[in-house]
């Protein structure tokens, strides 16, 4: 229990600190982020909830709502690969020592397990659908850990021993700790909006800069929560090598 204690510190930790160690990762979300502020607030977006439930799918926000997601994701993973190399001399942007094999099996086996449930709902229905694709959702776990270690240039953790017992007690501890940083942060994040609602221009303005704060920790907070989720622990390796044997 210390030492998942610890390692959750880890999370916490390099979650803030990558915001001055490579500022460039946390901007990846919190620049569309800003921009779409802007453009919500000059819509009158907050003015009301009526204006807010009515401006929600305005095209000019919607420009910038894509991005914005595709920068989520990217912070996240960009996060990944920078925890995953910052104990080498290799530079997290330079994607050469990426476990590409292991990334693609991993990728391409997450997305087709949505596919039977899919396949089956028009002869089973949607509900039994439903649990076959809750199914292969729990048999793809150790295909997160697999496709984190790709990430940050780990090639030793093959698609054989993600599924041993350790590649199991790494998705689930991923996910527990991903859980824990997301719901809070994403639970503040709707409550910033919620309370920039109808209040006077400079608390809208200091509200969604906050935001533009809160969703960039909760991509930086997200991708170190898989990253120490996933990292395999070696005393003799030190405990952020992602180069250490994937059954420890």
């Amino acid at each position: 229990m210390r030492q998942l204690l610890a390692r959750f510190g880890s999370v916490l930790r390099d979650g803030f600190r990558i915001w001055w160690l490579a500022p460039l990762v946390p901007a990846l979300v919190a620049v569309p982020e800003a921009i779409q502020h802007v453009v919500e607030i000059r819509i009158g977006m907050f003015e009301s909830r009526e204006a807010f439930n009515l401006l929600a799918g305005d095209p000019r926000r919607m420009a910038w709502g894509y991005p914005k997601v595709a920068g989520v994701l990217l912070a996240i993973l960009a996060t990944v690969r920078f925890l995953g190399t910052r104990n080498r001399k290799d530079a997290w942007w330079d994607l050469r020592d990426v476990a590409w094999k292991n990334l693609l099996y991993a990728v391409v086996l997450i997305a087709a397990s949505i596919v039977p449930g899919l396949l089956l709902e028009g002869s089973m229905g949607a509900d039994a659908a439903e649990w076959v694709h809750r199914a292969f959702s729990l048999a793809i776990l150790p295909l997160l850990p697999l496709m984190v270690l790709a990430l940050a240039g780990d090639s030793k953790l093959s698609l054989r021993r993600a599924y041993r017992l350790p590649g199991w007690v790494a998705s689930l501890r991923l996910l527990v700790f991903v859980a824990i940083v997301w719901v809070p942060l994403q639970r503040w994040h709707g409550l910033n909006h919620t309370w920039a609602l109808g209040a006077p221009d400079v608390a809208v303005w200091a509200l969604m800069t906050l935001d533009v704060i809160v969703v960039g920790v909760l991509a930086t907070m997200a991708g170190s929560a898989m990253w120490h989720g996933a990292r395999p622990v070696v005393p003799d390796a030190g405990a952020n090598s992602p180069h250490a044997p994937a059954a420890a």
